[in-house]
């Protein structure tokens, strides 16, 4: 029985991540989500606070809390209750007190906003046979802000589409913190929102980030903009 990024097998039945030892047999049959662990762990320290965007059903964000440690903190925001429900079983498997779970949409502002969800994908981006959830949303400026913690080491981001919007929302946290940001580029959803992969990065340049590809099955960073699978942006 094979786990997707989304928590369903072949057959539609949900799989929680039991153990560290399930994890880790997780990650050895799923050359994407190891490579995206991989790199994150490559940039993590202990103590750093990572706010985890699209976090699904923790694979990534397993990790990062792992990585991280008690001293650590881990802020992960998943608007789809089916996805959030398996998120908050994942957490509760692995025993993981450093992460705050919260079932949400980031985006530039507060609010409501549409989400759909269909076949392993969910995001801002309708498509035919899609279903639509009205989901809560606010910005990470603003929800830092109410957290009364202004500081965040790095951003990782999975969001299928709300990449502009979220960066959007968070530009006084990157004006004022070295925030790393790793972030998944998905060209299709961004095509259909009128924008690509070059309006992402202008967007960094402007906060005065050094933007660079990321190839997962190089597991290196590089300079290679065309299609790339994700973005590595530091300051």
């Amino acid at each position: 029985m094979t786990m997707s990024k989304n928590g369903l097998d072949n057959g539609g039945t949900e799989i929680f991540l039991q153990n560290p030892a399930a994890f880790e047999s997780f990650l050895k049959n799923h050359d994407h989500e190891a490579a995206e662990v991989a790199f994150l762990e490559s940039i993590l320290e202990p103590g750093m606070k990572v706010i985890d965007v699209g976090a699904n059903i923790g694979v990534t964000c397993i990790a990062i809390a792992k990585q991280v440690g008690e001293k650590g903190k881990v802020y992960a925001f998943e608007p789809h209750p089916r996805y959030f429900a398996i998120l908050k079983e994942n957490l509760s498997s692995n025993r993981l007190s450093n992460v705050s779970a919260f079932e949400v949409a980031l985006t530039d502002s507060a609010g409501k906003v549409d989400f759909y969800q269909k076949e392993l994908s969910s995001g801002i981006v309708s498509a035919e046979g899609a279903q639509k959830i009205e989901a809560p949303c606010t910005s990470i400026d603003r929800f830092l802000n109410e957290q009364k913690s202004h500081g965040v080491d790095i951003i990782n981001m999975d969001c299928e589409g709300s990449e502009l919007l979220v960066l959007r929302g968070a530009e006084r946290t990157l004006r004022m913190n070295k925030v790393k940001i790793f972030c998944e580029i998905h060209h299709d959803f961004l095509r259909q929102l009128g924008q690509s992969v070059a309006d992402i990065i202008i967007c960094l340049q402007k906060l005065g980030y050094e933007v660079h590809s990321f190839s997962p099955d190089k597991l290196q960073i590089g300079d290679d903009f065309d299609r790339p699978e994700y973005i590595y942006g530091h300051n």
